[in-house]
This record gives C-alpha cells, structure tokens and sequence, in this order.
C-alpha cells in the first residue's frame, strides 16, 4: 500500500490537460454555436435581398397581371429561398405606384398582400417616376426562426426588404384587367 506523500502530490502534472480542456470547453462550444448562428442569420438575410429583387424584377416584366398569378410568384418561394424554411415565415406585398398631374404625385394604384401588409405609403417613391408612368414595389418580411436561438430561449427576427422597378414593356402595369383598384384598398391573395 503506497502512503500519502504531500510533496509528491503537489508536484503530479497528470490530468492538468483535461481539467484545462474541462474549463475552457463550454466557452468555446459556445463561441462556435455563435458563429454558426451568425452565419445562418446571415444567409437568411441574403435570401431574404435576393427573393425581393427577384420579385420585383419579374413582376416588372409583365405588363398585365392577375391576383392568380402574383399567387403563383409567391407559392414559388419555397423554390426561390431555399434552403430556407417560408412556410408561414414569408409575408409579400406587391404594388404599384403611379405617378399623377403635372406634379407626379405618387399614388398608390393597387396593392396585393400574401400574409401581413409590410408598412409602404405612396409618398415613399416621390422621385422615383414621372408623370402618367408607375414603379413596381415588392416588400418582403421573412421571420427568421433558428434551432440554435430557440433552444437558448432566444426570439425569432423578422428581416424586412424592399425593392422598387420599372415596368419594362408597358408604362403601367395593369392587374385583374385593371390599371388601379376601385377602392384603393389592400387585396389580400388567397395562398396555402
């Protein structure tokens, strides 16, 4: 049986490493969970800029749209944002706005909206036209939801974008058959 030697027992290194190792672990685990969260909020938010500039451009590209077909643009974008989860984190909110009077003041012509309305007002694209033309607006709100924040307790961010562009064939771009709404107000699509 081997007895206690206190001069020995201070100076036995063995195990040093993995107590070291034990300490600094969690904060490294973290550090690494951080920036792997950083990165995929990052990529949401590229996503999100990109899917805003791609709407914009193809729906300035039309001169003639229906309610069905901005539906459709919109069922796209679990194509468009993947490998994203959209399923009830994507809002769209397509209009136009026209330019009016000698003034060309901006009006708002019509407005569909696939989940929440994204905050816009007409005054927003002053300068952006001239008179008797439009300028298509399309504003994205993704609500970003991550495995690693939520199992922290952590809340979802809701990343909101915007993109503005001209009708390329036609000065105006008609919807439903129509250049503005009757009313003026938010038309809702219907989508899954």
């Amino acid at each position: 049986m081997r007895r206690f030697n206190p001069l020995r027992f201070g100076s036995d290194r063995r195990g040093i490493a993995a107590i070291e190792f034990a300490l600094i672990a969690p904060a490294l685990i973290f550090m690494v969970m951080g920036v792997f969260e950083m990165s995929f909020r990052f990529r949401a938010a590229e996503e999100a800029t990109r899917y805003v500039h791609q709407m914009a451009d193809l729906v300035s590209r039309e001169n003639a749209l229906t309610t069905t077909s901005l539906e459709d643009l919109y069922g796209a974008a679990t194509n468009l944002m993947k490998p994203l989860e959209t399923v009830d984190n994507l809002d769209l909110d397509v209009s136009s706005v026209g330019f009016d009077g000698d003034e060309a003041t901006p009006t708002m012509y019509w407005r569909r909206v696939a989940g929440a309305p994204i905050d816009f007002a007409a005054d927003e694209a002053e300068g952006m036209g001239v008179k008797d033309e439009t300028v298509i607006r399309v504003g994205v709100r993704y609500t970003y939801e991550s495995v690693l924040t939520t199992l922290f307790g952590g809340s979802s961010m809701a990343i909101e974008r915007e993109a503005f562009a001209r009708p390329r064939v036609e000065r105006v771009v008609t919807i439903d058959g129509q250049t503005k709404d009757q009313n003026g107000d938010i038309v809702y699509m219907a989508v899954d």
